[in-house]
This record gives structure tokens, sequence and C-alpha cells, in this order.
């Protein structure tokens, strides 16, 4: 029996937080049909998502600390299916084309951040020691029982107005239900999220997933288009 993959993306209103066209041209002229085009090599069900499940059923955007935010919590909604795994990818991701299949894996994976602000807050607000890692939502792996228990916690957590602490987001909620569930997760290599931008991020050869994360990816993807520098280009260069 062939395992069902379901990979997930979103794409609401203006673009989700990147609200500049500028920016968006690329995520939705090149980043997303990378994904799809992957989704098509390997045989794996794709769905991006354009409306938003979380204004239908709740209305205001009060949950999380902005309203773009708000949209990538969507994802949960739609982590509740018949699918054997679901595979979650923010949209400013691109994946090279000659990336390899996704691994085979059990319960949650999530890539580990490079270390800065956002880990520190995550163990200090959670009395944690500089053993745990803070671990990034932008690319999340989940069988079908943990994306469903997945989904709950989730929308129990929004239903209950529960916010995270620290920063009021969709990737520090990840991280407290890393910490409630650790039997069930598991770290995974950087190849499958590479975040280069980031703060002490470690380069590493032939990533499969590029990530565009944070105010640095913006402005990056910004300023290649600024200097009419073709990004597919830079990515090949940047990854030799």
């Amino acid at each position: 029996m062939i395992n069902k993959h379901l990979i997930l993306q979103i794409d609401i209103g203006n673009g989700t937080q990147w609200g500049e066209s500028k920016t968006i041209d690329p995520i939705r002229k090149i980043f997303i049909p990378s994904v799809k085009k992957y989704c098509e090599k390997f045989d794996y069900d794709y769905l991006l998502i354009h409306e938003s499940e979380y204004e239908k059923k709740y209305g205001e955007f009060d949950f999380l600390a902005t309203k773009f935010k708000h949209y990538s919590f969507e994802r949960y909604f739609h982590f509740n299916n018949n699918y054997d795994y679901t595979i979650y990818i923010d949209n400013d991701v691109y994946i090279f084309p000659d990336a390899e299949r996704l691994p085979e894996f059990n319960g949650l994976g999530n890539v580990r951040e490079p270390e800065g602000n956002s880990s520190r807050i995550f163990r200090e607000i959670n009395n944690l020691d500089n053993t745990y890692g803070y671990f990034n939502s932008g690319v999340t792996f989940c069988d079908n029982l943990t994306a469903k228990q997945l989904s709950s916690y989730m929308i129990q957590r929004l239903e209950k107005k529960h916010r995270p602490k620290g920063k009021n987001s969709d990737n520090m909620l990840l991280n407290e239900f890393i910490i409630e569930n650790k039997k069930i997760f598991t770290e995974i290599g950087s190849e499958w999220n590479y975040m280069p931008f980031l703060a002490n991020s470690k380069k590493i050869n032939k990533p499969n997933f590029f990530h565009f994360v944070g105010i640095m990816g913006k402005e990056i993807i910004n300023k290649l288009q600024d200097k009419n520098i073709n990004i597919e280009v830079f990515l090949n260069k940047i990854r030799e």
C-alpha cells in the first residue's frame, strides 16, 4: 500500500504576511510553483489555501499578535484529514528541482532555528535550559495521528484564548506543543528548512527546501528584484 502525502500551503488575501506586491510576486511566480512541481514529481497531493477558515468560523482576528499571524494558523483547520502524512510549507520556501523525496518519519518533525532572540525568549519564559531548541514552524512534518492531535490542540487553544507565552505567534504555539509532546517529536535536518538569512545560521551543502524567513528574507527578495537579479539563478549560485 502506498502512503498518501498532502503538502499544504497558504496564500490568503494580499499574500499572508508579505504585504508588498514586489515581495509577493516571486512567491506566487517562483516559490509556490516550485512546491507544486515538487509534488508533481513525487506524486504528492497539493493544497493551496486561499480562504480563511478562521475568519469564517471565529470572525475577529483577536487570538495572535496581528491579523497576518492568524493566516499562518490556518493550517491547523486542514490538518484533520485522511492523509497518511501532512506536510505544511510556508509560501516563502523555494524547493530546488533536484530536491530529494520526503524522508520517512513518524510523529512530528521540525527544523531547529539558529540561536537568536526567539530561542532566548522561549527558553526564558518556559524556564528551560540551553539544551532546548526552538523549532521553526515554516516546514512541519506530521503523520496522520499527530496531524489530528495538533489540529485539535491548536483549535482548543484558540477557543479558550490560551495564547502562547513570550511572542504571541503560531511559531511559539508550536514550540509549546513540542514541550508537552516530546515523545512524538523528532528534530529533522536543516536541509528540509534551510534558513541561511537568520543570524547564526550554519551553511550546509545542497539543501532541499530554502526558506526566506523573517525580515531579512523579505529584504533580500526585494533587493534582488531592485537589481534585476534572477532569484532562481541567485539561489543556485549560493547553493554551490
